[in-house]
């Protein structure tokens, strides 16, 4: 026979597991072996860990780019996530490996500047310098100076998203006020940049713009290079064919497109080719 209280035994909550996501974001390729030598790491330490992966198709070195691409997608992920981004051209050197905790997430990168797009629009609550002698327990014993992702970065991760906490792995840092990487207006036109190009040929700046209404208000034309761009769209749809037009992508920023056609190859662009707004 059943105890009287065993009902209500089943009903008293259990702690609700912490999330154990780690996002990946790298220059490595889907080719090599790099990718996966860290999600070995990752999974030989937490087994429980959730990887995924953000991308590993960003361009060789391309700092700006990774970071960009970060903070494209980080808020869609659930409040817990250990964000993990390797563009490392300083690797095996004495640059700095950061650990920042907001609100909501953590993250760990290079100090080259791949999370300044973060760092300028999230509070920070704590933010540390790993040290090798108070990370020496939680990364491999071996280290290699060409492969800090898996030495380093992956264990360190997966030792995190199992509750390990930030401090122990180095010293606090004061944070860096860093300033806002995007174009809002006439003021901050010299940071104009061309921050992605997407599988689509959609080249991708980083000003920022509600919506077409918006940009006639403000716009006379987006020059890539030597090419002036004047028209501007609501949806793809609508544009001329073979047209370069700006359009508002799914993230609030200017882009050129060209419908059904690649307009980083019609207009010859890369991450390189300087970018300049003519404002009304």
């Amino acid at each position: 026979m059943a105890h009287a209280n065993d009902k209500t035994m089943q009903h008293i909550p259990t702690k609700k597991a912490p999330i154990q996501i780690i996002a990946l974001l790298t220059d490595f390729g889907s080719r090599d072996q790099y990718v996966a030598a860290m999600k070995g790491v990752i999974l030989s330490i937490n087994p429980a860990a959730q990887i995924l992966d953000i991308t590993h198709e960003v361009q060789p070195q391309r700092i700006r780019q990774a970071g960009y691409l970060l903070w494209s997608v980080y808020k869609y992920f659930p409040k817990g996530t250990v964000f993990v981004s390797i563009v490392d051209p300083g690797v095996g050197s004495k640059r700095r490996i950061l650990g920042v905790r907001t609100k909501q997430f953590i993250f760990l990168a290079p100090d080259n500047g791949l999370l300044d797009f973060i760092l300028s629009e999230e509070k920070v609550m704590e933010e540390i310098e790993v040290r090798e002698e108070d990370a020496k327990e939680y990364v491999l014993h071996d280290i290699s100076s060409t492969f800090h992702g898996r030495d380093v970065f992956a264990p360190l991760a997966a030792h995190i998203s199992k509750g390990l906490l930030l401090k122990r792995l180095g010293v606090p840092l004061n944070p860096m006020l860093i300033s806002s990487q995007f174009v809002r207006s006439q003021t901050d036109t010299k940071k104009a940049r061309i921050l992605h190009i997407d599988c689509f040929g959609n080249i991708i700046t980083n000003l920022v713009m509600n919506d077409a209404e918006q940009v006639n208000k403000n716009l006379k034309a987006i020059s890539a290079g030597t090419n002036l761009v004047t028209r501007s769209i609501h949806n793809y749809d609508e544009a001329p064919a073979n047209t370069p037009c700006l359009i508002v992508g799914s993230n609030g920023l200017v882009e050129i497109s060209v419908k059904n056609k690649s307009a980083a190859h019609l207009l010859r662009t890369t991450l390189d080719t300087p970018l300049k707004i003519y404002w009304r």
